[in-house]
């Protein structure tokens, strides 16, 4: 990630970033967790109040990715919440869920704007743009 971008985890990912040198943004870690992957709501409501914060109308309009990347049934009651919340353009991966058929995928991508992951830099290149 570039270095001027703050990483918001919950749940188990946080490990693989826990253990790298990351660095901080103007004495702010780089790396910020909410804890385990039932406290995502709280990277939610980070979100929504910083939608409010600075007067958005659509929390989709903030430059906030969120990708989901392990499919126990908390991320999947995760996910489902942060649908409900709003957002959209969530990432998946690095592989799909197994109960995902093509038309449930179908819909969600149409829906909801979900995306599964790909390469690494490809992703990172999109985040930072936006789609």
């Amino acid at each position: 990630m570039p270095k001027d971008t703050v990483i918001l985890t919950a749940g188990c990912a946080k490990y693989r970033y826990n253990k790298l040198a990351l660095g901080e943004i103007e004495g702010i870690p780089r790396v910020l967790d909410a804890g385990q992957c039932n406290d995502s709501y709280s990277l939610a409501v980070i979100a929504l109040k910083l939608k409010d914060v600075f007067g958005l109308k659509d929390v989709n309009d903030l430059p906030i990715s969120f990708d989901i990347a392990w499919y126990e049934q908390k991320a999947v009651a995760v996910l489902l919440a942060l649908l409900y919340l709003g957002f959209k353009g969530i990432r998946l991966g690095p592989t799909l869920p197994a109960f995902l058929s093509p038309n449930v995928l179908k819909v969600l991508v149409e829906t909801f704007g979900i995306k599964p992951t790909g390469e690494v830099q490809a992703d990172i290149q999109a985040m930072m743009s936006g789609s």
